[in-house]
């Protein structure tokens, strides 16, 4: 290879990264993933938040489904800026009037495993 084709090579690759440059600055910024509101919105839930989410959404899908739009728009705003307990979204339900039931378990130490207390107390008799 002669330093003229080296010069030329230079050249050619300059002209493409400067081609892909232009194509990336000129691509529509809704090429981008933007997060859907309820994505947004488990990115914040911690302590059984994503299992009362999915409650929400098995018993009433539409308001859970309003609801997550509104608490997106104040994470996405800064006006909510915390994390979201489980115990919290539930009480927001609850207060909307949105009732609904969790599956719940109380589990112990027993002999260094965590068993069902029901299963506990179901020995404990025989």
């Amino acid at each position: 290879m002669t330093m003229e084709e080296d010069a030329d090579l230079k050249l050619l690759e300059q002209r493409k990264l400067e081609a892909i440059r232009r194509r990336m600055k000129a691509a529509p910024p809704s090429a981008k993933q933007e997060k859907t509101d309820r994505q947004v919105v488990e990115g914040m839930l911690y302590d059984r938040g994503d299992e009362v989410l999915e409650a929400a959404y098995s018993f009433y899908p539409e308001e859970t489904e309003r609801l997550m739009k509104e608490i997106a728009v104040m994470i996405r705003d800064g006006r909510l800026a915390e994390k979201i307990a489980g115990g919290e979204l539930l009480s927001i339900f609850r207060q909307l009037g949105l009732r609904f039931r969790l599956n719940t378990s109380i589990k112990v130490m027993d002999q260094g495993k965590l068993v069902d207390l029901s299963e506990k107390l179901g020995r404990k008799k025989e």
